[in-house]
């Protein structure tokens, strides 16, 4: 478990671009929401580049990261989703990341380079630049974190109707978008779940896709090691109560014996995306109704 670096006075905050192209309507709003932080705010030189769906070719993508990382920038935080994460990997400069205590903050195509970067310093699942950012709470919530004000503290609370299989269990946060952790699983940068609470969302999947993927995750050799899971947002997975009681009930048969199981919690593709950490220590308690940074 590595301990929270947080958010230094005058520290610069970077905006990376690893994934698909960048909105200029979407990403200015978010922008201002990290200028008035009174943090310099530098740019990945790709923000503006298209190249197909993606926000430039896989060259510029990372000549953009490994230059904001020359100007000394340690926090990272994404601009959007979409894809492209996932191809960067094998090239990605792991070791210049660990060394530099590089933090990314995002979500969706993210979570592709949150839990490998997690075993160096802890990274953080929250809303982007051009999605997410913009919304006071969103913001608010991100700067807490950031600033070093959630440790020790709740990261989220529940009412029993979200409980699906009650209990309590400690463990290191790992997680985020189910597409992408299924896609990863058996390839170098699969999530490590051994001794995880698991963070899932998932956005536009229907209830035999939504079963496929969790399948294929409970399958990795780790899962059994999940100490308990905990779920936000299935947006737009439709029809939403065919989803939601599918959900539900193949959670309930894939988790391990004796975990908590918890759902619908403000993370993910909705408009509340309650930032959280990755990598670091929490505690769930069905009885309390709580998620919590264990510090």
């Amino acid at each position: 478990m590595s301990e929270w670096r947080a958010l230094q006075a005058g520290e610069p905050i970077g905006v990376v671009a690893l994934s698909g192209p960048v909105d200029p309507d979407k990403l200015q709003p978010g922008l201002d929401v990290l200028g008035s932080w009174g943090h310099p705010v530098e740019l990945a030189a790709n923000l503006q580049r298209r190249e197909g769906y993606l926000a430039g070719t896989d060259e510029e993508r990372l000549e953009a990261l490994e230059g904001l990382l020359e100007r000394g920038v340690r926090l990272l935080v994404a601009a959007r989703g979409g894809y492209g994460t996932a191809r960067l990997l094998a090239r990605l400069p792991w070791a210049r990341l660990a060394d530099a205590g590089a933090c990314f903050v995002g979500f969706s195509d993210l979570s592709a380079v949150l839990n490998p970067l997690a075993d160096s310093g802890v990274q953080v699942h929250g809303p982007m630049v051009a999605a997410g950012l913009a919304r006071p709470a969103n913001a608010r919530r991100l700067r807490s974190l950031l600033e070093g004000r959630l440790v020790g503290d709740t990261l989220f609370t529940f009412d029993p109707p979200r409980v699906v299989r009650p209990g309590g269990a400690r463990g290191i946060s790992a997680g985020g978008n189910l597409s992408v952790l299924a896609a990863l699983a058996g390839t170098p940068w699969e999530a490590d779940l051994d001794g995880r609470v698991l963070f899932l969302e998932e956005v536009a999947e229907p209830p035999y896709r939504l079963d496929r993927l969790l399948t294929q995750v409970a399958g990795s050799a780790s899962f059994g090691g999940v100490k308990a899971l905990i779920c936000g947002s299935l947006h737009r997975c439709r029809p939403v109560g065919e989803c939601t009681a599918a959900w539900r009930r193949r959670l309930a048969e894939i988790a391990p014996s004796g975990v908590p199981v918890v759902v619908g919690l403000p993370f993910g593709h909705r408009a509340a995306n309650m930032a959280f950490p990755v990598g670091a220590e929490v505690t769930v308690d069905t009885g309390r109704g709580s998620v919590e940074w264990s510090g």
